[in-house]
């Protein structure tokens, strides 16, 4: 640590479980969070514990997922994407300690699963416009979103965003794509190998020559 660096302290003394609080609350501006839902979550986590994290993020997410649900049985659209968008995140963050054997763990690949369906479903009620791609990639392919300002076809910047090593597709949306938006650019997301459903479900992992990746 040098000198001057302070420690995050966000609703936990554990570094680490503050650290990834504050980046699950982060997403909020977005649509990816609430900070009374955050807040509510975090008091009944004990420092440190890793399995009341996954509990309770679970349980937080299972019911933000139930609110998404009922909202589009009841024709509620907006309410609808509100919900499954902040479920997405939660399910994200519920999975984070769950690194040890992510293709055997059923917890992980139950939360990854819900990751990803809850963001697809909020996405198809986006009012911008949002295009699955699978980008070619020696003999596959990697999961990807085009996130569109509009339907027109018109030409316009376009952001690649390349996430990290502890992040998902879907957290793409909140991280960048949605500000990006905001601001009249086109934002293309992917999954590389060693990230999200690339690693998860077609066992990729990190190469160093990372423009190999994101050439294609």
């Amino acid at each position: 640590m040098y000198q001057g660096e302070t420690s995050v302290k966000f609703l936990f003394s554990d570094e680490s479980f503050a650290f990834e609080t504050l980046r699950t609350a982060c997403f909020a501006p977005y649509g990816g969070a609430d900070l009374g839902e955050i807040i509510g979550t975090a008091r009944a986590i004990p420092d440190g514990d890793e399995d009341a994290w996954y509990q309770q993020w679970r349980a937080t997410a299972a019911r933000v997922h139930a609110l998404g649900d009922n909202a589009l049985v009841a024709g509620h659209r907006l309410s609808a994407r509100e919900a499954l968008l902040r479920a997405s995140n939660y399910y994200r963050t519920a999975e984070f300690y769950l690194r040890d054997d992510p293709f055997n763990d059923d917890r992980a690949i139950e939360l990854s699963s819900l990751a990803r369906s809850t963001f697809a479903a909020a996405a198809s009620h986006l009012d911008t416009p949002v295009e699955p791609v699978a980008i070619p990639y020696e003999n596959m392919t990697l999961p990807g979103y085009l996130f569109l300002v509009d339907d027109s076809g018109a030409p316009r910047p376009t952001v690649i965003f390349t996430s990290g090593f502890d992040s998902i597709l879907e957290e793409a949306y909140f991280a960048v794509a949605a500000a990006a938006l905001r601001r009249g650019y086109n934002c293309l997301a992917y999954a590389g190998p060693g990230q999200g459903a690339a690693l998860r479900d077609q066992h990729l992992f990190f190469r160093p020559d990372w423009e190999a990746v994101v050439t294609p």
